[in-house]
């Protein structure tokens, strides 16, 4: 719960780091006095371990090889969390610790928020135009938006699972704040995201109207927004030069794929800069549109030209597994309350995918908050994983010794 709520705090990422290894530390040494086995299976295994295993096999063909190897233990240390998580929920009352997980996301969203529409009014944030924008505790509109992005669908599934007055309360007024936020943070793409999370969960549920419903909507807020710019209202919002700069970027990584298709050129954010330094050099006088930008803003891109096709492959092949694994035990389930955490991760899966699409997300805290989230879904889920996991499983007799 700890390390879920310290998660909404980019500033004290290093402090939830520090202290999310001590706690695998102390979770393998009580695994081997017990004699349990820490290894969960999941159907997430194969692109997930096939890929973090392919980024290291690219790494001696980098342009900055040890930069490259540094990125693939931060990797690493992502999927430890996710393992770790699963690790723990398995060892435990699995539903009363996920609720306790859920807690301490509902507690930090409601912190956040509070946060950014606090800073946004003080720092003088209006309705007319996004020269100022909320943004996350020491950091970001970027990465506030994403937290957002993150936490909304749980927050929803939170007010139609519970009944209770208190309970519901809390659910609604933290998603209040959280619509509010995510508006005053004035970022296209955690809207957009927002769009492919209602899209997703229509198609899931087989609501082909309330897709319909959606794209319409998005349409009439779009076509609404280029109106009130006509009279002087979010000009900066509509401006098209990050999308235009977006693009000339992309090309220039895309020039990288096509000369390393199988390798790449080295994983993580900054080989774009590293590779292309004299033609960011070379444009500083140009205007804003005309810029190439220092990073390739797309997580997938960046996957993509830093380790080559195969990477992409795995990468794609990660999301739509959780997904496809989370929407069919959904549609099994009958309980409300599994229900609505199958259906919340695998939206929640959806749109931090179309977040990254615009930029790179997939770090820090945000990273780790994705995984535990992953991890309470496909823990829900427990028939499923059970049957595939074999031996890799706990034993009941296991389970009882770890619980007391």
């Amino acid at each position: 719960m700890g390390i879920t709520f310290l998660s909404f705090f980019p500033g004290l990422f290093h402090s939830q780091e520090y202290a999310f290894f001590l706690l695998l530390a102390v979770a393998l040494y009580l695994a081997w006095v017990e004699r349990i086995n820490p290894w969960i299976r999941t159907p997430i295994d194969l692109p997930l371990l096939g890929f973090v295993g392919w980024v290291l096999c690219t790494v001696p063909f980098a342009a900055d090889p040890a930069y490259s190897f540094s990125e693939w233990r931060k990797l690493v240390a992502q999927v430890l969390v996710f393992y770790w998580t699963m690790f723990v929920l398995r060892s435990h009352r699995r539903s009363e610790l996920s609720q306790q997980i859920v807690w301490a996301v509902v507690l930090g969203s409601l912190v956040l928020s509070g946060f950014a529409l606090v800073d946004f009014v003080l720092h003088g944030g209006t309705w007319r135009d996004r020269l100022v924008r909320a943004g996350a505790p020491y950091s970001d509109y970027n990465w506030l938006t994403t937290y957002l992005v993150l936490v909304i669908p749980i927050l929803i599934g939170w007010v139609v699972i519970h009944r209770t007055f208190g309970a519901r309360a809390l659910g609604i007024l933290t998603l209040v704040m959280a619509g509010f936020a995510q508006v005053a943070s004035y970022t296209r793409a955690g809207w957009v995201a927002h769009l492919a999370q209602a899209v997703g969960f229509g198609l899931m549920a087989g609501r082909h109207r309330l897709v319909i419903w959606v794209l319409a909507g998005a349409i009439a807020m779009g076509g609404g927004l280029f109106a009130v710019s006509e009279i002087g209202y979010q000009r900066s919002t509509v401006d098209p030069w990050t999308i235009s700069a977006r693009v000339k970027t992309w090309r220039l990584g895309l020039h990288q794929v096509v000369q390393h298709p199988l390798v790449g050129v080295g994983y993580g954010n900054d080989t774009f800069l590293k590779v292309h330094q004299a033609e960011i050099e070379a444009e500083k006088g140009k205007s804003a549109m005309e810029k190439v930008l220092p990073g390739l803003h797309n997580t997938f891109a960046i996957v993509l030209m830093g380790s080559g096709v195969p990477a992409i492959i795995l990468f794609i092949w990660i999301f739509v597994r959780i997904v496809s694994a989370l929407t069919r035990q959904w549609r099994r389930s009958t309980a409300a309350e599994t229900q609505g955490i199958l259906v919340a991760v695998a939206v929640v899966t959806v749109g931090f995918a179309t977040r990254n699409l615009f930029d790179y997300m997939f770090a820090g805290s945000l990273a780790h908050l994705f995984w535990i989230l992953v991890a309470v879904g496909l823990c829900s889920m427990r028939p499923q994983i059970s049957t595939e996991a074999g031996a890799g499983d706990l034993s009941l007799n296991e389970l009882a010794r770890s619980e007391h």
